[in-house]
């Protein structure tokens, strides 16, 4: 096994060869930015909901008591669902990343050493890490489809309550 030269212009190459999981580890960073979002919104939601049913609990005396108490608890574990989607999803995503990091690593390593096996090591990562990230995607998804069903749901609960 030979090591390769470095001059300005391997370096130049190399730099160029780890732009593209970079650049797909800015993606995974913008996305992650808004699966945090949404989860640091949905747990918010489920400790209000917490409250509300709490109150509703202790008042006994509230209009349509029991009808708001059967919503919450339909509610609860819809909201538990989505909460874990999105932890599954930002943990996937974490792991698209961290195998990102991996593969400029092993890109570099692959340069240094004029390795064949590192070469494939390094696309074989950046595959693997595009497809954890697809994962993470997806399950985001469907949490967002989850939360359109859950919100159309309680409009048409509310409706039913509004013509009584």
């Amino acid at each position: 096994m030979t090591t390769a030269v470095m001059n300005a212009e391997s370096v130049a190459r190399t730099i160029q060869l780890i732009i593209a999981p970079t650049v797909l580890l800015s993606v995974c960073t913008l996305i992650q930015n808004g699966i945090l979002g949404r989860y640091t919104s949905v747990g918010d939601r489920m400790r209000k909901i917490d409250q509300d049913r709490l109150q509703l609990i202790q008042d006994r005396t509230a209009e349509n008591r029991e009808q708001r108490l059967g919503l919450l608890d339909k509610q609860v574990p819809v909201f538990i669902r989505r909460h874990t989607l999105l932890q599954k999803a930002a943990l996937t995503i974490y792991l698209s990343m961290l195998t990102l990091l991996v593969c400029m690593f092993a890109i570099a390593i692959c340069v240094i050493l004029s390795s064949n096996s590192w070469a494939i090591a390094a696309l074989g990562l950046f595959l693997v890490g595009a497809a954890i990230l697809v994962i993470g995607v997806s399950l985001t998804a469907l949490e967002i489809r989850i939360s359109h069903l859950a919100i159309c749901y309680e409009l048409r609960r509310l409706s039913i309550w509004e013509d009584l």
